[in-house]
């Protein structure tokens, strides 16, 4: 029984970030139209480039900075998490160039968005308080025995649920054209879809070869509802972003505030139960191993040098605002969904 609620718990955190490799992506959330109108937003192609290549490379170097300085410590699986998925963002701008409405806003936002999770990290690290979500993660990472999936997924529901709609919000809803910015949020679906498989062997080469095993087999319906599952969530923060916007500086702004941190804290609550007994020192030596092997396979390889990146701190772009998003009931909805779709997958299981 107890290895069956560990599996559970496993699945279950991995249909937050599960993007199955095998399935589809059929986009649906883009038929629901945006609420909120606002002004033009601001052309960052002179900070970005008009391909926002420009930002996202310097996000993505940023957090290769991180992942080096925290190593095998258990808050590095973020990290590699991040990087992973805004490097394979950047090479999907690459090879589309003209996916995107406006890539130079997409790169502003990735700076914007990076900036929150420095912010947060610098703080952590300076002995300061950090949001409740946060700390959920943090807590996490650095005792116990969670695996590398309730470290990666905790973390990810902290940026996201609590640190993106403001950065989307702060990026602006709209387009420099004046129409909405959300087309361009829903097609960052496909990306997601797309570096699912990247992110999983990344962070399980690194840091919990449990993750490795997680690509669960079952009927591809199974793979296309997590995948709509997470087009739903980040549904959640576009509406959030909306809402973000349109009660700042207005009386339902701690209301907005509220809801939000108190979502994103219990969610990340949801994820941490279904420890491994002893499994972090098996992780820990697991991760040892893996480094030296990457170590003595890069000193034989003399063709590339990695760019460094500096650890220092951004002034935080969100305006001061150091509060993210919640789902209006949603995420809880959500929640339940998932679980509806893990007991089926262990029924499937159980069954074989």
């Amino acid at each position: 029984m107890k290895a069956l609620q560990i599996l559970m718990v496993g699945y279950l955190c991995c249909t937050f970030s599960a993007w199955a490799e095998d399935a589809p992506f059929i986009p649906t959330t883009n038929l629901l139209p945006p609420l909120v109108q606002e002004a033009p937003a601001v052309d960052r192609a002179p900070d970005c480039g008009d391909d926002g290549l420009e930002c996202i490379l310097w996000v993505e170097e940023q957090l290769a900075g991180w992942e080096s300085f925290f190593g095998c410590d258990h808050r590095a699986v973020f990290p590699t998490v991040y990087r992973t998925l805004t490097h394979e963002a950047r090479l999907y701008l690459e090879d589309n160039p003209e996916f995107f409405d406006d890539p130079a806003g997409l790169g502003y936002e990735a700076v914007l968005f990076y900036a929150l999770y420095e912010e947060m990290i610098t703080a952590h690290l300076n002995g300061e308080a950090i949001p409740p979500a946060w700390q959920v993660a943090m807590d996490a990472a650095n005792e116990g025995d969670a695996t590398g999936l309730q470290d990666m997924v905790m973390a990810i529901n902290a940026h996201v649920q609590r640190d993106m709609p403001f950065a989307v919000a702060e990026t602006g809803l709209n387009l420099p054209d004046g129409t909405s910015r959300k087309a361009d949020h829903d097609r960052f679906n496909q990306v997601l879809n797309d570096a699912y498989d990247s992110v999983i062997q990344a962070v399980g080469e690194r840091y919990d070869p449990l993750l490795l095993q997680y690509d669960a087999a079952g009927l591809i319906i199974d793979d296309i509802a997590a995948n709509k599952l997470v087009e739903i969530w980040r549904e959640g923060v576009w509406r959030n972003a909306e809402r973000v916007s349109s009660t700042r500086d207005t009386p339902l702004w701690d209301s907005t505030v509220l809801t939000i941190e108190v979502v994103a804290q219990l969610t990340g609550l949801a994820m941490s139960p279904g420890v491994i007994p002893g499994y972090r020192q098996t992780r820990d030596a697991y991760c040892v191993e893996q480094q030296a092997i990457r170590e003595a396979s890069e000193s034989e390889d003399s063709g590339e040098d990695t760019p460094e990146a500096g650890l220092t701190l951004r002034a935080s772009s969100s305006g001061g605002c150091s509060i993210g998003m919640g789902n209006n009931g949603m995420g809880w909805l959500l929640a339940l969904l998932m679980f509806v779709w893990l007991w089926r997958k262990n029924t499937q299981a159980r069954g074989r």
